[in-house]
């Protein structure tokens, strides 16, 4: 295995998460676990962004939710081929071993971009988008949380996984606005309100249109 220059503070926090396990704490991680597994996570971000653009009449924030996280999956799985980095031993994670790699989290990479994007896309400046952010801030940590006091992951990749997550989120509109803008004059004339910014339906009092 490799050496890497935070292993200290990777190691020091699974003691740490061994020395403090109880029962209700590992079935709360276990379901937590499960409920956002990638599989569900893309359910979740299919449905949502569909929801949205069926709203909305216009793909913008739908879209930018899928290519958030999207664009957060493919970095994520070119970062676990590229740095090939195992996880915790068999002998110190909880249920059936995860045998992937480990860097980085799959899990929080997932949920933490569609949070965000959601929160971002879903809500205007103000009270109302620093809550959501506040309430992804709180899911993202408890999935982290969760990873790591099953032993699945070390703290750096759930780390990781946040800023791959949130850059990704930056990055999207950058990718899918090009896409969308590109689309346009090959879509058929009834469909063209869907891409063309000013003619979506608005959403909310606060939420912003296409």
């Amino acid at each position: 295995m490799q050496h890497y220059p935070a292993a200290g503070v990777d190691s020091s926090t699974l003691r740490w998460v061994l020395d403090h396990r109880t029962s209700w704490a590992t079935r709360s991680a276990s379901a937590l676990s499960t409920v956002f597994a990638p599989i569900w996570v893309a359910i979740a971000t299919v449905i949502s962004a569909f929801g949205l653009i069926r709203r909305d009449r216009c793909l913008e924030r739908g879209a930018r939710i899928l290519g958030a996280v999207m664009l957060a999956g493919a970095v994520a799985e070119a970062l676990k081929l590229g740095v090939d980095r195992l996880r915790p031993s068999a002998i110190y994670q909880v249920g059936a071993p995860e045998l992937t790699m480990s860097f980085p989290s799959g899990h929080v990479t997932g949920i933490c971009a569609l949070v965000f994007a959601a929160a971002v896309a879903a809500t205007a400046a103000g009270g109302a988008r620093i809550a959501a952010i506040a309430a992804a801030t709180l899911v993202t940590a408890a999935v982290g949380a969760s990873r790591l006091y099953l032993g699945a992951h070390w703290r750096t990749d759930v780390l990781a996984s946040v800023g791959v997550a949130l850059a990704s989120v930056l990055a999207a509109p950058m990718v899918v606005d090009p896409v969308i803008e590109w689309m346009r004059p090959h879509l058929p004339v009834r469909l063209q309100p869907m891409v063309d910014a000013g003619e979506g339906t608005q959403v909310a009092e606060h939420a912003s249109t296409c």
